[in-house]
């Protein structure tokens, strides 16, 4: 068990350097992470990974990747600001030597509602994008690390969004998520079952926010009249909750 702790840890360390390292910050890598750099790693745990959510999206694979996760994209800011997250701040991808396609990190504050918490808990989220070549696959993962909250040091959330063409305004999306324990504990199940039902219900919140924010960019000038809000599916700023 000690020993598997160990290579958690030189993992979550390896995605730490991987993300950050782009914005000229240190980040102490522990010795046991040597024999990991320079090979492909995967970025999320396979084994905890259970649907959360399976459905169409009206935009390409590629449509999806330039509008909503790009650098030039504000969705995240706009989706974290609506939820009433602060100290947003979102770097840009970059290649990165362990893992395939790129990487980017999102620092922020996001609020809490557990009695058990702060009001706000610091997040550090390291993402993680794979564009196939003929642009009809995306394969966008992420891993969040949820500072503030009890035994938030133990686990760590992990996402995979399967995103492929259908034709030329769909895609599919396949959503899986789940927590991924780097060292045992005694609350283990408890939050394993909360991360699987509170990332179903954030993840039809990020579509329908995603699908309005596609409507207002695909269509700037109707913003004023209200035409690019029909038919949304986003739900109010004020409805959207923090992280639990």
């Amino acid at each position: 068990m000690i020993e598997a702790e160990k290579q958690e840890h030189a993992r979550s360390a390896l995605r730490a350097l991987s993300g950050s390292r782009n914005n000229s910050m240190e980040v102490d890598v522990p010795e046991e992470c040597a024999d990991l750099t320079g090979l492909l790693q995967p970025f999320v745990k396979e084994d905890v990974l259970v649907s959360v959510f399976d459905g169409a999206f009206p935009c390409t694979a590629d449509q999806f990747f330039n509008n909503l996760i790009n650098d030039d994209s504000t969705y995240t800011t706009e989706y974290r600001t609506a939820r009433q997250d602060k100290d947003i701040n979102l770097g840009q991808w970059h290649l990165a030597d362990e893992y395939d396609g790129q990487v980017r990190e999102l620092k922020c504050r996001s609020m809490c509602h557990s009695p058990m918490c702060p009001p706000y808990s610091a997040i550090t989220e390291w993402q993680h994008a794979v564009l196939s070549a003929n642009k009809t696959d995306l394969v966008f993962e992420t891993v969040q690390q949820v500072h503030d909250v009890p035994f938030g040091s133990y686990f760590e959330i992990h996402c995979r969004w399967s995103v492929k063409t259908i034709d030329s305004s769909s895609c599919s999306v396949d959503i899986s998520a789940g927590a991924h324990f780097k060292k045992w504990c005694i609350m283990q199940s408890k939050i394993k079952s909360g991360a699987v039902d509170e990332l179903k219900k954030e993840v039809g919140e990020m579509l329908g926010f995603a699908e309005s924010y596609m409507l207002k960019v695909s269509s700037p000038n109707q913003e004023d009249d209200g035409t690019a809000q029909q038919g949304s599916t986003a739900p109010d700023a004020d409805d959207i909750p923090g992280d639990q």
